[in-house]
Parts: structure tokens; sequence; C-alpha cells
């Protein structure tokens, strides 16, 4: 290696230290603050889930059907963040709202158009569940 190529892989060598260096501080950073987390993370589910709804649109598939299914399931993910941080909530209406959850996200698009409006209705059924608790 000649004199200029040294300079330049040495210079490439410190940028690289130094960027891994305030990676870990980052790292760190969002490991300590759980809703800083919870936003990075959500921001990436949301753009794989556009990037699944166009995927569809292009294929002339049911995109709207997607559209709806993420809706829904970042509902049922609100509604379970209400019911755990209000303390007067039955924890079988909570376990009962989990289950729905995971059943929503299991769901097939083909089947979801039929039996959409039962999710629809009770997630309304738990957000009055959540909503009038009291202890």
């Amino acid at each position: 290696m000649n004199r200029e190529e040294r300079v330049f892989v040495r210079k490439n060598l410190i940028k690289l230290i130094i960027g891994l260096i305030l990676l870990g501080f980052s790292r760190s950073y969002i490991q300590n603050h759980p809703a800083e987390k919870a936003s990075i993370f959500s921001g990436f589910q949301v753009l794989w889930q556009r990037a699944v709804v166009y995927v569809h649109k292009v294929t002339n598939t049911n995109s709207e059907a997607f559209q709806k299914k993420y809706d829904y399931e970042k509902t049922y993910e609100e509604l379970i963040n209400m019911a755990e941080n209000k303390k007067c909530v039955d924890p079988a209406v909570l376990t009962e709202l989990n289950e729905t959850y995971l059943k929503l996200q299991k769901e097939w698009i083909k089947t979801l158009e039929d039996d959409l409006p039962g999710y629809i209705r009770q997630a309304n059924e738990y957000k009055n569940m959540i909503d009038n608790c009291t202890k």
C-alpha cells in the first residue's frame, strides 16, 4: 500500500470506530428508555405494513382488507395498553382481550371480510368495559 491508501484506510477506520461508539451509546439509551424503543419499532412495523398494503394494491389483491386488519390490530393494542394501565380492569377481561388480539393477528384475509364486524363489535364492548370500570 502506498501512503495515500494508508491515510485513506486510517481515516475510514477512525470514522468506523467513532460510528461504533455512537451506535453503542444509542443502543444503551434505547435500552434504558422503553418509550423511545417502542416508537422506533412501531415505526418499522408501520413501514412494513404499508409496504405489504402497497404490494397487494399493485398485484390487485385485497389491499383494503390488509389495511383494515392492521388498523384493528392497532386498535386492539391500544385497548390492551388502556386495560393494563387501569387497575380496575378484571384480569379475565384482559386475558380475553389478548386472546382476541392474537386471533385477529392470525386471521386470514379471505375470512376477514366476514369476521371483521365481530372484531369491531368486540372492540367496542372492550372499550366500554375499560372506560366504565371503577374500583
